[in-house]
């Protein structure tokens, strides 16, 4: 059977949903990545997931422990130095997540960093969930120009 394709952005952007009104499915046949809305959804779209439970897999969000510890990791990455020691700084403090956003906000060189590691860290949990699930697919990014192959 040919492997499916599904779009990255979409993937990563299933994991890192954390709405709690919002559900992702991934189609096992199309490769597509849709969002169901406790109050807003379609019905055709809740249909579907009767009709065919087995043909689509609940996205589950990531644990904020894992999205931690991918920002950790990130800045493991880093040279020592005035980047590195602000970013470990605003992990350690109250709301860590947001910390560390605001400071990546400085520094834009480190912010594009930090989105290239952090796709490439949630792709790489993706590839062992489709795995776990028995998804026979190929993960790229998609253009208006076409299919790019992930870095």
């Amino acid at each position: 059977m040919t492997p499916i394709t599904i779009d990255a952005e979409d993937l990563v952007m299933a994991f890192e949903n954390h709405d709690a009104y919002v559900r992702h499915f991934l189609d096992r046949e199309s490769g597509s990545v849709f969002f169901i809305h406790e109050d807003y959804s379609d019905e055709e779209d809740r249909e579907r997931l009767e009709i065919e439970p087995d043909r689509y897999v609940l996205v589950e969000p990531l644990r904020s422990s894992t999205s931690y510890q991918i920002m950790q990791d990130f800045v493991d990455t880093l040279p020592r130095g005035t980047v590195q020691a602000e970013l470990t700084l605003a992990l350690e403090e109250h709301r860590p997540f947001r910390r560390f956003k605001d400071t990546l906000s400085k520094y834009p060189s480190a912010r594009d960093d930090w989105f290239r590691f952090h796709e490439r860290a949630v792709l790489a949990i993706a590839q062992d969930w489709l795995a776990a699930h028995q998804v026979d697919a190929v993960v790229k990014r998609m253009t208006a120009e076409g299919e790019e192959p992930l870095d």
